[in-house]
């Protein structure tokens, strides 16, 4: 019988499942709880989580993996070199996974010879190299589980237009329509290796994110205007995913944006 450590609400509590005669039932996880899956061989990053006050679950073998990865929602999965990282992923990334959304990050050991381009084309969404420091951690956690609400989404702009509701709502549809136009834009010119004309692009969607204050935005915009103009064309491919990642946070949430801030017009 496989026994796993589940974390929650700063106390630990031990889970014992038989995989082979229990059905185990999907759980959703609760509102705002943060909770991430990882292999429990790696004890530093489990430390580090601890540190976060996150709720953990340990798994020790593949099949233990494959069984919560199918019944609990996480909102992070950290897959250690140490165990099939490709199967995993393709269960993972099933249409009909409760995870399928998840974030999942590789854990890598620093002999490896993989660069970021592969483990993406993989289907990870980043990786770490061990030792993972607590510095690289949050990094990644910060900017896979922590996009901004509609909610802040609004209250920046109308910051931004000292509280002009209508300066506000035509601001967003300028931004719903434009960004996702420029990242198809930057892409098809990043792939005809067009990097003048994709930095130019870069630099306009970085002004837009600048002005409107999107930080998460502005960030990735500007580290990948950084890069083509200082010509590292091998970081480009990440740094231009990580873009589209965050422009894609952002214009996910415009149904929601425009019904709040139509209510918010309302009043």
């Amino acid at each position: 019988m496989l026994q796993s450590l589940y974390k929650l609400s700063a106390k630990e509590h031990y889970l014992t499942t038989d995989f082979k005669e229990n059905k185990m039932p999907l759980k959703t996880k609760p509102q705002g709880q943060f909770v991430v899956l990882m292999h429990n061989g790696n004890s530093a990053i489990y430390s580090l989580l601890k540190r976060r006050s996150q709720d953990i679950v340990l798994a020790k073998e593949n099949n233990e993996i494959s069984a919560f990865i199918k019944t609990i929602q996480f909102d992070l999965i950290l897959l250690d070199s140490a165990v099939n990282g490709p199967e995993l992923l393709t269960l993972i990334k099933s249409a009909d996974c409760i995870n399928n959304k998840t974030p999942v990050i590789a854990l890598l050991n620093p002999t490896g010879d993989i660069q970021k381009k592969t483990i993406i084309a993989m289907g990870f969404n980043d990786y770490l190299v061990n030792p993972v420091t607590e510095e690289q951690l949050n990094a990644v956690i910060d900017l896979w589980l922590i996009p901004a609400s509609a909610f802040d989404y609004i209250q920046i702009i109308l910051g931004k237009t000292n509280n002009n509701r209508q300066l506000t709502l035509t601001i967003f549809n300028k931004l719903f329509k434009e960004l996702p136009l420029q990242i198809g834009s930057i892409k098809e010119a990043l792939e005809n290796k067009q990097y003048a004309l994709a930095k130019e692009i870069t630099h306009k969607l970085n002004g837009s994110a600048s002005f409107c204050e999107l930080t998460g935005i502005q960030k990735p915009a500007n580290a990948l205007e950084n890069c083509l103009l200082n010509k590292n064309y091998e970081a480009i491919n990440w740094h231009f995913l990580m873009l589209q990642h965050c422009v894609s946070n952002f214009t996910n949430k415009q149904e929601a944006i425009l019904a709040n801030f139509s209510n918010s017009l309302d009043q």
